[in-house]
């Protein structure tokens, strides 16, 4: 089964610092044995997350995926 698509946007007023530090963060987790990851800088002021080739998965509640993170 293909892994779902997770593109996360993140807000524009984050420094290039702190979105390195949660790239590098995210692709050491272990989200990455259950998704793509695709990360990118919004051109709003928020974060904005998106699931593509989802359909076949249940979906996950935030805190579970966040939970990954840690």
């Amino acid at each position: 089964m293909a892994k779902p698509i997770f593109v996360m946007r993140f807000r524009d007023s984050m420094t290039d610092e702190e979105q390195r530090h949660i790239k590098d963060t995210l692709f050491k987790s272990p989200l990455v044995d259950d998704y793509h990851i695709i990360t990118m800088r919004n051109n709003k002021d928020e974060d904005e997350f998106e699931m593509y080739n989802a359909d076949k998965i249940e979906r996950q509640d935030w805190n579970t995926i966040v939970n990954k993170l840690t």
